[in-house]
């Protein structure tokens, strides 16, 4: 049984690719905590590993665990919808240390243990293009799709194939009172809709090569 490694796996997407992925591979889970984790851990394929994506040694520490990576799903993410100049630095610092360094700390040290197989990233139609209220935000995850390009031109020879997948609104605690969303919130894409994909791509030939994919809810106009 392949092994997979998702972050992020207390919430949204990750929760869900946890969820699914632990009935046909080993899944190890990382989030800075197991809050929510429910019925995870009744899954004998789920294996949860605390650790904050940020701090390179927490992440060393934590694929020090792990062997033989066959696909890695990059979920953890922190979001904030507010204006630029009334946005906390603190927030500012820990949304590009999370969503930008976490993901690069946690791509390098997946690489280590691959020989082969795939990287995914759940980025954001914000890391595409600009979006009001959303400047750190897109700034991290604009961050993250020059990473991907650059590392699918150095890995597609090596056979790991690197997946950039950008969705627009999906219905996840991240949309709130404090991060309102602007479309139709009844048509929004649901983190399974999201799983979907992934299983897509993950059971596709290693000969194609999903680079970019944008999918966002009929609502919203890009």
């Amino acid at each position: 049984m392949n092994n997979l490694v998702i972050t992020g796996v207390n919430s949204g997407v990750g929760y869900a690719a946890a969820e699914f992925f632990s009935k046909k591979y080993n899944v190890f889970g990382i989030s800075r905590n197991d809050n929510n984790l429910g019925s995870l851990y009744r899954s004998p394929n789920f294996k949860f590993i605390k650790a904050n994506i940020s701090n390179p040694k927490d992440v060393s520490a934590a694929f020090s665990q792990i062997e033989n990576i066959y696909c890695l799903i990059n979920c953890a993410a922190i979001f904030e919808s507010t204006p630029f100049i009334k946005q906390r630095v603190d927030l500012i610092e820990q949304i590009i240390d999370t969503n930008l360094k976490g993901t690069i700390f946690v791509t390098r040290a997946a690489l280590e243990k691959m020989d082969g197989g795939r990287i995914i990233n759940i980025s954001s139609v914000s890391g595409k293009h600009g979006i009001k209220n959303q400047a750190a935000y897109s700034a991290s995850k604009h961050g993250i799709t020059g990473f991907m390009d650059s590392l699918n031109q150095e890995l597609v020879e090596k056979g790991i194939q690197v997946t950039n997948l950008c969705p627009g609104g999906i219905k996840t605690p991240l949309w709130g009172p404090n991060n309102p969303y602007k479309g139709d919130l009844s048509r929004l894409l649901t983190p399974e809709d999201i799983v979907r994909i992934l299983n897509f791509i993950i059971d596709s030939p290693s000969r194609i090569v999903f680079k970019e994919l944008t999918v966002f809810p009929d609502s919203e106009i890009h």
